[in-house]
């Protein structure tokens, strides 16, 4: 589970009347920082624990099958955003003050995670399963927040959700440099530091909320249904429907990142305090072939760039199935986010470009219950069984993933053929409709509508 890039595809829920933009001066700059310190401090919660969690989970004696059902809770969570906490926070409540509130309560469900009071695997499913009900929501929101109170969102969110990845690999890198000052590195004591520390994050975030922009309800009716039903249409479309098979197959390897190859680290000899860092490798890359996707689209076009994807995570986990020296397994980590940037990320551009404007958001939830839901939640079970056949983190454990990715690569590459008829659609700008006086935008969609990949894989 890398942090992501998140591709957010919004659709007009309202025009307003143009007023005059606030954003001159030093106020509006303000107001970019401290979103870019919400996006850090959302993603260097989860950066804090998420890394070292099978790790966790195997020294409490929790099997791979039960640590594969911890897991999915995020997916399970994930389900729940768009009927919960995305409508309420489109008409009775300030994004601002649900995030206080959410980011309290993740505070006490991480807390009671770090003092060791849950330790059997259903009931460690449980608290995961409460804690995603929650948590899963605000990083939607958060980035609802953030579009709402930029006065150009598709070239300033960017750089304000680039905060969110160093959030992730700053609070691994603490993490570990903690561990590594209390002697925290045999195995069998669990990784209680790491919850610690996600759990005073937490708080962090929960209070720092309340001083974020006032961002009221939009309270606007959507067409949920009608804008999915029309979404489901362009499913007849064979380069669609070839794509999204691939994405939920793909969905099916991604969880063995994070849910397999911490416990294979440390047994191949890394200390286990020195995980969350190894694990920030994979960032590194994933900027970077962020920053160039632009120019690969236009060089390889989509089936080339999506292809490329496919082919660093096929290669990623042939790479670890071969039982690789530790140095070996430590320099194939920057493929994980090639593989994410180019066909993760890249896949979320393939659908917005080939959706109209009024169906984006639906295409989008579509793509994002395939693969977020379905196939992580399926990925993360399976991840689980097979880690449960192979025991002692056998490298063969990753032998499956990389025959699913090398299979999804030809067939891939056989049967996705780009519409040529079909015009990319253009970037919709926001000089039509402006901040209002009060800073904030209305007429981005609802948060309900808002969908974005999970950090999970």
């Amino acid at each position: 589970m890398s942090v992501h890039f998140e591709v957010l595809i919004f659709e007009r829920s309202r025009s307003v009347t143009s007023q005059e933009n606030p954003t001159v001066g030093g106020s509006y700059a303000r107001t970019r920082w401290r979103l870019a310190g919400m996006m850090a401090l959302i993603y260097a919660i989860q950066g804090a624990f998420w890394p070292l969690l099978a790790v966790h989970l195997r020294d409490l004696g929790i099997d791979g099958r039960g640590r594969g059902w911890i897991f999915a809770t995020l997916a399970l969570g994930s389900f729940a955003m768009p009927l919960g906490a995305g409508q309420l926070v489109d008409r009775l409540m300030p994004a601002q003050r649900f995030l206080a509130l959410a980011y309290v309560v993740g505070t006490a469900i991480l807390a009671t995670l770090a003092w060791g009071v849950s330790v059997t695997p259903w009931s460690l499913f449980a608290w995961f399963l409460a804690y995603w009900l929650v948590m899963a929501p605000t990083t939607v929101i958060g980035a609802s927040l953030a579009f709402r109170n930029l006065a150009n969102p598709q070239k300033e969110f960017a750089g304000v959700r680039l905060w969110g990845t160093i959030g992730w690999m700053v609070s691994g890198w603490f993490v570990s440099l903690l561990m590594s000052h209390l002697g925290s590195s045999r195995a069998g004591q669990g990784a209680y530091e790491a919850f610690w520390v996600a759990a005073g994050l937490s708080l962090v975030l929960s209070v720092y909320s309340l001083t974020l922009p006032h961002t009221p309800p939009l309270a606007v009716g959507a067409q949920t249904a009608s804008g999915l039903r029309a979404a489901v249409a362009m499913l007849r479309r064979r380069e669609i429907s070839v794509f999204l098979r691939t994405a939920f197959c793909v969905c099916l390897t991604t969880p063995f990142i994070y849910q397999v190859l911490p416990t294979h680290l440390e047994s191949r000899g890394l200390p286990r305090a020195w995980i969350s860092t190894a694990m920030t490798l994979g960032q590194v890359p994933e900027i970077a072939a962020l920053a160039v996707l632009p120019w690969m689209f236009h060089r390889f076009r989509f089936q080339g760039t999506l292809a490329l994807g496919i082919a660093a995570l096929a290669v990623r986990f042939l790479s670890l199935a071969v039982d690789p020296p530790l140095w070996v397994v430590l320099a194939g980590i920057p493929l994980q986010g090639i593989g994410v940037a180019c066909f993760t990320i890249g896949g979320q551009v393939f659908m917005d470009s080939r959706a109209p404007a009024e169906r984006r958001a639906g295409a989008q939830a579509i793509l994002t219950v395939l693969t977020t839901g379905i196939g992580s939640l399926l990925g993360s079970v399976l991840a689980g069984e097979i880690s449960t056949w192979f025991s002692r983190d056998s490298a063969l454990v990753f032998l499956i993933p990389c025959l699913i990715d090398v299979a999804l690569l030809i067939y891939f590459c056989a049967r996705f053929r780009p519409d040529c008829a079909t015009k990319t659609q253009v970037d919709i700008t926001d000089e039509a409709h402006p901040l209002g006086n009060d800073g904030v935008r209305g007429s981005v969609a609802l948060t309900g509508h808002l969908v974005t990949e999970s950090t999970d894989g």
